[in-house]
């Protein structure tokens, strides 16, 4: 065997030539061959041709076609800013801590024109559901704030979005969503903003689940605070109470508070978000170990078609 490849020329331009692909010069060689001398396998080692620079130039020197980006025409007014500040617990927190808050969504708003701005309202907005104990909706005690400062800086803190929201939008919603700490009080402080910007502008029916739809897009509002509300049984329950909205809509969600703390599942392409919480830490979130969450709000700006972004507050 060995006499055999001795007689052999080097390369062995038959095996070179069956093992060079084109484009490629062969240039070595290692081969594997039976008792009988036969190759068996052959490892070719190969580079490219060398490439021309005159003709690499010209080829990046060709005519290349622009790309041309034509912007879509918009009204002026477009796109749907959704505000739900769900868990503020006034009482616990008061402008002095919430001010920056109100800056930024001041900016937000008045950062265009809107067509419409959509404000979810109540969501245990307050801590307690009574001017002089402390409790909530069921009776349930808990630590008494003020709540007549809670009620006059609240004020002060709604007015300024609302208003500036009307000089800011085509379209201006504010829908009462009642929470389980101060369904009661909210609902009251409610008819005060029915009172000041009429029933075009504030809903304030008691319904515990509420529904936005704007173009492709149907959120379902909801405060999620009984046992049964888990992303599951949420997303279940949103075909079933808005089937006419969800049918006509591409995308879903719902946005539910009542945690404190930020969660999101995809449940067959209903996305249920928990929305967090700016509010200071209560003896109860203190007490349900609710200390490391992100202390934000969550605001949503919406296309005709899609959620563009989430600003974080």
């Amino acid at each position: 065997m060995i006499r055999r490849w001795e007689k052999k020329g080097y390369p062995d331009d038959e095996t070179l030539a069956a093992g060079t692909y084109k484009g490629f010069i062969a240039h070595d060689a290692t081969v594997q061959v039976s008792a009988d001398g036969e190759i068996v396998q052959a490892w070719i080692k190969q580079k490219a041709t060398d490439v021309d620079p005159e003709k690499f130039i010209e080829a990046i020197e060709g005519k290349v076609e622009p790309y041309t980006y034509i912007p879509v025409e918009r009204n002026d007014s477009h796109g749907m800013l959704e505000i739900p500040l769900f868990d503020m617990h006034w009482g616990v927190a008061f402008l002095d801590h919430y001010r920056p808050v109100l800056n930024s969504i001041l900016e937000l708003i008045t950062s265009r024109n809107w067509d419409t701005i959509f404000i979810p309202f109540g969501q245990d907005f307050f801590h307690n559901d009574s001017i002089v104990n402390g409790h909530t909706t069921k009776g349930t005690l808990i630590e008494k704030v003020d709540m007549k400062r809670a009620v006059k800086e609240g004020q002060t803190f709604m007015y300024a979005i609302i208003d500036t929201a009307i000089s800011h939008a085509n379209n201006v919603k504010v829908l009462y969503s009642p929470g389980n700490h101060d369904r009661s009080i909210s609902w009251m402080f409610t008819q005060v903003l029915l009172e000041r910007y009429g029933s075009d502008i504030v809903d304030d029916s008691m319904e515990f689940r509420k529904c936005i739809s704007y173009g492709k897009n149907t959120i379902m509002i909801t405060h999620g605070d009984s046992k049964q509300a888990t992303p599951r049984n949420l997303a279940s329950i949103f075909p079933v109470a808005f089937a006419e909205q969800f049918a006509k809509a591409n995308i879903r969600e719902v946005h539910a508070g009542h945690l404190h703390s930020e969660s999101d599942t995809d449940i067959h392409g209903i996305m249920v978000r928990r929305l967090s919480s700016g509010n200071k830490t209560d003896e109860w979130s203190d007490k349900e170990d609710y200390v490391g969450t992100h202390k934000r709000f969550m605001l949503f700006d919406w296309s005709f078609d899609k959620l563009k972004s989430i600003h974080y507050i």
